[in-house]
């Protein structure tokens, strides 16, 4: 698939969505007083409040997810070809949107019952999963980018281009 058409065909399913929540989805937010914490405001009920906007976040989260990879892999093609860095960019993109749907369940079973939420390494399983799960998955494609940065870098002949259209506009602007 080409990677133009597929980033707009991702802008514009998030363009839908957000029109969507925006003409579609009345939400009324139903904060009450934290029982322990008078000067903190609490969802009322929060997993049922969110249950019929819940896959609009998911399914939005998700499509960021596959445009951040399809930029990446828009940066990343050499001669119309992404060669070998193409798995390494699909296994990216699919541990990304996996560790981030393990996020969104995990928040899911905390709203339902937070007083029986697990504390994983110090932190609600939601703030773990994102602390130590979600954030490292980016390291991938820093691992991605160094590792083929080489072959897939600036090379001499492309320097040599852009030198050559710099010089020419360089030309342009002095006869203006």
């Amino acid at each position: 698939m080409r990677i133009p058409l597929l980033l707009f065909g991702l802008v514009l399913g998030a363009g839908l969505l957000l029109l969507f929540v925006v003409l579609g989805v009345p939400e009324v937010p139903q904060l009450q007083t934290h029982a322990e914490y008078p000067t903190l405001l609490e969802a009322a009920d929060g997993a049922a409040r969110i249950a019929p906007v819940w896959w609009i976040g998911a399914a939005f989260g998700l499509i960021q997810i596959g445009f951040f990879g399809a930029c990446f892999a828009l940066g990343m093609r050499r001669k119309g070809s992404l060669g070998r860095m193409g798995p390494g960019i699909a296994v990216g993109v699919a541990l990304y949107a996996v560790v981030f749907a393990l996020l969104l369940f995990a928040d899911r079973a905390y709203l339902a019952d937070p007083s029986t939420a697990p504390i994983l390494w110090g932190f609600p399983a939601p703030t773990a999963v994102m602390l130590y799960l979600l954030w490292p998955v980016p390291l991938w494609f820093l691992w991605l980018y160094l590792r083929h940065f080489d072959e897939r870098g600036l090379d001499a002949a492309e320097m040599e281009r852009l030198r050559r259209i710099a010089r020419e506009v360089a030309r342009e602007e002095g006869r203006r």
